[in-house]
């Protein structure tokens, strides 16, 4: 089974063996606007996806003056 990334309401298929990163840029997505999260903890994304993994993608939020 493929693994799996959810975001929001939109799940998406992923090879296993990729980089988180490299999953996030073949799915058209900007990774450095996304955090992943197995089972509760961080996966930094030069993690490799594991088979059957489901990860959640977190959007992440900056704002405020520097």
């Amino acid at each position: 089974m493929p693994a799996k990334l959810i975001l929001r309401d939109q799940t998406y298929e992923a090879e296993d063996g990729l980089t988180v990163k490299e999953a996030l840029v073949k799915l058209g997505l900007e990774p450095q606007l996304y955090i992943a999260v197995r089972d509760g903890k961080l996966v930094t994304d030069d993690q490799k996806i594991l088979p059957n993994d489901r990860l959640k993608l977190i959007a992440v939020i900056s704002g405020g003056n520097l």
